[in-house]
């Protein structure tokens, strides 16, 4: 039994240290990203290979198992900076934003206008939206929501009136992919706020994704007015592409741990693994509280987040 144990354990170790040592690598080859979105998993799985390693009495095995460990849960703990700051107690709430990629494929829009009627969310954030999507979504949600704009992808409906809006493309793709952002100026009860929605490219199209990360910081970084991104990144907080995002922005993060993809798989429900779908917001806020929301047909979960005022703001 132990032998056997102890064959077990070092496939998972080398398995590990190779997972882990590839993820290090995405700095200089982004392609290897795809291996940080899967962090959290690795660092359970190198505590589990822990265990078993104790089973052994084995001390370099102990050793091993470890120290992989260690590593693992030092990146997560690594991954947490870029966090947004926590509000104080009893802060008021400034917004409430809701993000959701509703799936191109989706069919349930009466429970999703349903939904985020009952959520109460101050702003919608939506991805794939398809032009079957729209109308059921205005009939559901134009008398909460008065000000929208966007028409496919990316679509934006507001309870403050929007002053002013635009978009962020992919030079070159075709209509159905060029939209990698679309931005508003909200008027927040007299406080002008800019926010954006956004569907980056997926991990598996990693040349796409940096590119789109790329343009992302640059547009961020010619920003003037308190700035709140939220949609579908298709990257984890561990993923050296989103802490570069983070970290050149200097925007807070909401989400790192409600997990929300793949909510199905196909026509199956599935299991979220992994937190792609997030709000981002500049220093001038601070985070009340980010929950994820429930199955609405879609294989992404929604993300609603809400904010405070970390310090006054122009009006």
């Amino acid at each position: 039994m132990i032998a056997w144990l102890k064959m077990l354990l070092a496939v998972g170790l080398a398995l590990g240290a190779v997972l882990t040592g590839l993820g290090w690598l995405a700095e200089w080859w982004p392609a290897l990203d795809i291996f940080n979105n899967g962090l959290p998993a690795l660092a359970a799985g190198s505590l589990v290979l822990f265990l078993l390693a104790l089973l052994t009495r084995d001390w370099r095995a102990i050793a091993l198992a470890g120290l992989l460990a260690a590593i693992n849960i030092g990146l997560i703990f690594a991954g947490l900076q870029g966090a947004a700051a926590e509000a104080t107690p009893g802060s008021k709430r400034f917004l409430r934003v809701a993000t959701f990629n509703v799936w191109f494929d989706n069919y349930r829009i009466d429970g999703i206008d349903r939904f985020l009627n009952d959520t109460d969310a101050d702003v919608v954030v939506l991805q794939e939206v398809t032009k079957d999507h729209l109308g059921p979504l205005h009939r559901g949600l134009d008398a909460r929501y008065p000000y929208n704009v966007g028409d496919f992808g990316i679509v934006i409906f507001s309870k403050y009136p929007i002053n002013g809006d635009g978009r962020v493309d992919r030079p070159g793709y075709p209509e159905w992919i060029r939209l990698l952002a679309r931005w508003v100026e909200l008027d927040v009860n007299g406080t002008a706020v800019e926010l954006v929605g956004v569907h980056l490219a997926r991990p598996f199209y990693p040349v796409l994704q940096e590119h789109d990360v790329t343009s992302l910081i640059q547009f961020v970084l010619t920003r003037k007015l308190p700035l709140i991104v939220a949609g579908d990144f298709n990257m984890t907080p561990w993923t050296d592409q989103l802490k570069q995002f983070t970290r050149t922005t200097g925007l807070g993060r909401f989400n790192n741990f409600h997990f929300t993809w793949p909510m199905r798989w196909r026509k199956y429900p599935f299991v979220p693994l992994v937190a792609i779908d997030n709000v981002f917001a500049s220093p001038a806020f601070a985070k009340i509280g980010a929950i994820g929301g429930p199955r609405l047909g879609s294989d992404h979960r929604p993300v609603i987040a809400d904010i405070a005022l970390a310090r006054p703001a122009a009006n």
